[in-house]
């Protein structure tokens, strides 16, 4: 029972998180790659949403499934359940309220949270070419790409210290005329026992004492997708270049790292191009869509005939908490 729960949770859990990545991956031809080279060969003729997914075919069934999983989910946003089977649509007319340094009066744009991330731009669907310095999304040189991956992407033309995005709590974008403000968030307090985190909020500290001449404030760019950000749908990715600093301001047991920056994609939606309008007055008429139901029997009986590694199953659980 154990493992079965476990395959149910991995099931949903790159249903959704990975469908997008799912999507990048599929050819017409019958058959859907994976990593070590082999194919999965689907045997039986089926007209099953899973299966069709299974033989890596876009289908009118697996068109309609990915525009209501992403839309679906992303407008399940805009609502907030009260109980008794109740929704109310939130208003999202006033400024943000949160509590943030906003001494300076600009407006908020965007707020995001920057945790530990599963995937990389790759798995999104975005093809970044580390060694083009003319990239959109940034230059990186010499730098270890293998290194965990946060939600705020930094890159850098040099090997740093400190990869300050792993130390980063919370980014948040404000609007200066065509520019941006940017302010990145760090604790004051170094996690316990941990003695880089330490040197890291010591270096920082220093920085608030006046030396600005800290590699702390030098890199080429900063993007993230959005999830969960105040101002932004999901899945929606910004990008910022030419960074100057302009100051740094001690906040609620945070250091705020304040930053003057340019422009590069102010809102770039990754699920745009899965947009179905057929799907969407469907979705409109409440209509219901034929031959999209997902077996979970087959889904685990899959996984149960792979012979999945549960040790590693548990491990990506833990990592995704």
């Amino acid at each position: 029972m154990k493992k079965l729960w476990l395959n149910i949770k991995i099931f949903f859990t790159y249903l959704f998180m990975g469908l997008r990545s799912a999507d990048e991956k599929m050819t017409v031809g019958g058959k859907l790659g994976a990593d070590d080279g082999t194919t999965i060969t689907q045997q039986k003729e089926s007209k099953s949403l899973y299966e069709a997914l299974l033989r890596g075919e876009i289908t009118q069934e697996v068109i309609e499934a990915r525009h209501e999983m992403y839309y679906a989910e992303r407008r399940s946003h805009d609502y907030i359940y009260n109980g008794g089977g109740r929704a109310a649509k939130l208003n999202k007319v006033f400024d943000y309220d949160g509590y943030i340094e906003n001494t300076d009066g600009h407006r908020v744009q965007i707020v995001q949270d920057n945790k530990l991330d599963m995937a990389n731009y790759e798995d999104y669907g975005i093809d970044v070419n580390y060694e083009e310095t003319d990239n959109k999304y940034g230059t990186i040189k010499n730098e270890d790409i293998s290194k965990k991956e946060y939600t705020v992407k930094i890159v850098r033309s040099f090997i740093p210290k400190f990869r300050i995005e792993e130390y980063i709590t919370k980014v948040v974008v404000k609007i200066c005329d065509d520019k941006r403000i940017i302010d990145l968030y760090f604790s004051k307090y170094p996690v316990e026992f941990d003695r880089l985190s330490r040197q890291f909020v010591n270096r920082l500290t220093e920085v608030y004492m006046g030396d600005t001449r800290s590699e702390l404030l030098d890199f080429d760019a900063l993007s993230f997708i959005t999830k969960n950000a105040y101002g932004s749908d999901d899945l929606i990715l910004y990008s910022y270049n030419n960074f100057e600093f302009k100051d740094i301001i001690e906040f609620d047991g945070s250091y705020v790292l304040r930053f003057l920056c340019d422009v590069v994609e102010d809102g770039s939606d990754l699920v745009e191009e899965f947009y179905d309008e057929a799907t969407e007055q469907k979705s409109i008429n409440h209509e219901r869509r034929e031959n999209a139901t997902v077996s979970m029997e087959n889904a685990i009986e899959i996984a149960e005939r792979d012979s999945y590694d549960v040790d590693t199953a548990k491990s990506l659980l833990e990592d995704l908490k």
